[in-house]
């Protein structure tokens, strides 16, 4: 048989991961092409002098959130059967070219990773309500405790939460408010046919007009991009809370700012970023009615190993998980986890298509 190949992209966040990968295919026989070192702050593009070198013998190519497969990538992998993402994000990839030509995309939209971003979801919408940063420094700093009408703390319970889109981490987000006494509603371009958890469907304007919080759950496209919009943030309740978990590139900073400088909305917690890392002059560091984490908070041990005694039988991590898509596609079967699944048969048929040329 022909020896396979895999290209793997760097990435400055996931080294440990991609090192795996590598590792553990090379094991197996199989060709690795490492790509180029990714750059914080930067998306790598791939030199198009380099593109034949890179990407001429790819069976399957491997790309992180940090590097763009784009069209002119997939254009130059004549051989190629697949493109996996090690993470849930495949918002650098070209999935609709991929489509097109009967490229599968897998990613690692394991429970693992899902579950642990709806967790900390939820942290992150109780850490706006309670804020308990501000009421450990009184403890901290040995300040005497506020009187009755200066408390900040709230209580989840009666509360609206209102979920943009209404995936996996939406859906687990929902589940674990079950019992909290709150009211959900949700706003999804394509919604299922029945609504889970008690929630309730809105049009978009309805979610920003009545929420307490507005999450963000949608993938970053042509619609999503800077749906945070000033227009947005106008609509939204001066006591209400922004949560953003998803991406970056679905608010509109500056005009975020300038709704917090507004007092227009309450506040907000990200966890992305339109430039990654967050730029240290960036002006949301300046609140403090602002929670900032570095694009990690649902980054738990789980996604990255499995834990000894872990009592899921399912359990698997991201390095594990992408090992089993690419070889999934490698012997012409579908990944486990799917982006594209409507073009398995043509996958099916490039992947005949590629052994016969061999």
């Amino acid at each position: 048989m022909t020896q396979r190949t895999v290209f793997i992209t760097d990435d400055f966040d996931l080294p440990e991961t991609m090192d795996a990968i590598s590792e553990r295919l090379a094991a197996q026989g199989i060709n690795v092409i490492r790509g180029p070192k990714t750059i914080k702050g930067q998306k790598l593009v791939y030199p198009a002098e380099r593109l034949n070198e890179l990407f001429g013998r790819a069976d399957v190519a491997v790309f992180s959130s940090r590097s763009i497969c784009s069209k002119e990538v997939i254009m130059a992998a004549p051989r190629l059967r697949g493109i996996v993402a090690p993470t849930i994000g495949t918002e650098t990839i070209d999935v609709k070219t991929a489509s097109e030509l009967g490229i599968i995309v897998g990613n690692g939209a394991i429970p693992e990773n899902y579950i642990s971003v709806a967790e900390s979801t939820v942290l992150l919408m109780l850490m706006l309500l309670y804020d308990p940063n501000r009421t450990a420094a009184i403890l901290r700093e040995n300040r005497p405790k506020p009187g009755e009408s200066q408390h900040w703390a709230k209580m989840m319970r009666g509360r609206t939460i209102g979920f943009v889109g209404f995936g996996r981490i939406a859906r687990n987000v929902a589940q674990r408010l079950q019992g909290w006494d709150v009211n959900l509603i949700a706003y999804d371009i394509k919604p299922p046919a029945e609504m889970p958890f008690g929630v309730k469907l809105v049009d978009l304007d309805t979610l920003y007009r009545t929420s307490d919080i507005v999450g963000l759950f949608v993938v970053v496209n042509d619609e999503t991009r800077g749906m945070i919009s000033e227009r947005a943030l106008s609509l939204m309740k001066p006591d209400a809370y922004l949560v953003n978990t998803a991406r970056g590139a679905l608010v509109d900073e500056a005009a975020l700012v300038r709704a917090l400088e507004n007092r227009q909305i309450a506040g907000a917690a990200l966890d992305t970023f339109q430039s990654e890392p967050l730029p240290a002059d960036s002006p949301l560091r300046r609140f403090d009615n602002v929670f900032l984490t570095p694009h990690m908070i649902g980054h738990t041990q789980d996604v990255y190993a499995i834990r000894p005694g872990n009592p899921f039988p399912d359990a698997t991590c991201f390095s594990d998980t992408a090992v089993g898509n690419i070889l999934s596609i490698l012997n012409g079967e579908p990944p486990k986890y799917c982006v594209n699944p409507d073009v398995i048969p043509l996958f099916k048929e490039r992947c005949s298509r590629l052994d016969a040329s061999l």
